[in-house]
C-alpha cells in the first residue's frame, strides 16, 4: 500500500537486499537479509512515485535495526550512555556504531562528524 495515498499497488518497480540487526540469540549477532520489493505507485497525482514494502513488526522505513534491537540499544543507551553503553551493547551481540542511541548525547561522540 503507497504510504503517499494509501492506495494498493501491485506493480513491481524492482528488488533490493536489505539487511537489519535483530535481538542477539545467546550472545550470537543476528541479522535478518531480506529481498524487499519496490512499488511503483500509478495514482495520478500522488507524491510517491515509487515505495518499499514494509514488513509490519519487523521493518520500518531506513531502519538498519528491527524493533526489538533498537528498543534493546535505547534502553542500554539511557541506563549507561556513551563508551560503557557501546560495550555492553557489543558484548550482547549488538553492535552499537557511533551516532545511534547507545552514543548519542553522551557528549564522548559527535554524532555527525565532518571532513571524515
Amino acid at each position: 500500500m503507497c504510504p503517499g495515498c494509501g492506495v494498493v499497488s501491485e506493480r513491481v518497480h524492482g528488488r533490493y537486499r536489505r539487511r537489519l540487526v535483530d535481538a542477539a540469540i545467546a550472545g550470537a549477532h543476528v541479522e535478518i537479509d531480506l529481498l524487499v520489493r519496490r512499488f511503483r505507485c500509478l495514482t495520478a497525482g500522488c507524491p510517491r512515485v515509487t515505495f518499499a514494502e514494509q514488513v509490519v513488526g519487523l521493518t520500518s522505513p531506513h531502519a538498519r535495526f528491527t524493533s526489538l534491537a533498537d528498543r534493546m540499544i535505547e534502553a542500554i543507551g539511557l541506563a549507561l550512555a556513551g563508551r560503557a553503553g557501546a560495550r555492553l551493547a557489543d558484548r550482547m551481540g549488538l553492535p552499537a556504531p557511533v551516532g545511534t542511541r547507545c552514543c548519542a548525547g553522551s557528549g564522548l561522540y559527535p554524532t555527525l562528524r565532518s571532513g571524515r
